[in-house]
């Protein structure tokens, strides 16, 4: 009898008839289908050739999606980060040589000094004090109170007349200079507490500014106990052209510091211009009404 493709075959095994199912043996060759398209790091296999162990190894180790998408040159890439500059709004006149901030911190690591009488661009960002500027097409941080709409140019006030009495002696290298050294109104009483050079200084700010009308001398506070320093007591544009008046003659006077609107300039930074300083609670102790300066 003709026997299907299964066959009962009987065996005696130690008195025992066992009936054993046999088959045809099948050969199976695995064929490669090649890979996604698109990925060249992986080869693709001859058809009908047999993948060895190590191969069906990796593939097996494969995320199930990449076996089945592969990598696609279409896909949408993240996008870089915007490196283009920031945007200048405006641009504004440095009134002192200022220090480039990373940040706007006194702090902060500086990165180049910027010149006097330059125009920089600003984006019109303030923090603390400090104005957000673009320089080097980075954004970067300078003190604002050094920053003006218009080009500044001082005026030294006019010399003294050659008949004057007080243009003679030790006043007369002021005056030549273009700082008055003419006695102030009514200003013997302050004047008698101040060391010399604190009075070179007082003479010339009265006489540049004969609006002012009060000072402050020589006391038992701060940097006033030995007649080393002034206060002019001005406030808003007032109390600033004072402050540029005497930072542009800051050498003439032998300054060691100015400290206006909260900010300070001191002979040992001088390269710093203005600097912020903290809070320190009310207008006049962080110098909104008045200018203070002292002498070497």
């Amino acid at each position: 009898m003709p026997r299907g493709r299964h066959s009962l075959v009987p065996t005696t095994f130690r008195g025992r008839t066992l009936v054993l199912v046999t088959a045809p043996l099948v050969t199976v060759a695995v064929v490669a289908t090649g890979v996604a398209a698109g990925d060249p790091d992986r080869a693709t296999a001859p058809a009908g050739a047999a993948i060895s162990a190590p191969q069906q190894q990796r593939v097996a180790e494969q995320p199930t999606e990449e076996r089945t998408l592969g990598t696609s040159r279409s896909q949408e890439r993240v996008p870089l980060v915007d490196q283009r500059p920031p945007e200048v709004a405006r641009t504004l006149w440095s009134t002192a040589p200022l220090k480039i901030r990373v940040k706007p911190t006194e702090g902060s690591r500086s990165v180049a000094t910027f010149p006097e009488d330059r125009r920089i661009g600003v984006t019109g960002e303030r923090k603390r004090g400090y104005a957000e500027v673009v320089f080097d097409e980075q954004a970067r941080w300078v003190t604002a109170s050094y920053l003006s709409k218009k080009k500044v140019v001082e005026k030294a006030p006019a010399p003294a007349a050659s008949g004057d009495s007080a243009a003679s002696g030790s006043s007369g290298t002021a005056a030549a200079s273009g700082v008055s050294g003419a006695p102030c109104p009514d200003g013997s009483d302050l004047e008698a507490g101040l060391q010399p050079a604190a009075v070179k200084v007082y003479r010339a700010v009265c006489n540049a500014f004969p609006e002012l009308s009060a000072y402050g001398g020589q006391d038992g506070h701060g940097e006033h106990v030995n007649g080393q320093a002034i206060d002019f007591m001005a406030s808003g544009s007032l109390g600033e052209r004072v402050k540029d008046y005497l930072y542009a003659n800051r050498a003439a006077f032998d300054l060691f510091d100015i400290i206006w609107s909260q900010t300070i300039w001191t002979i040992e930074r001088s390269s710093e211009g203005f600097r912020s300083m903290e809070d320190r609670g009310s207008a006049t102790a962080n110098h909104f009404d008045h200018v203070h300066i002292k002498v070497n």
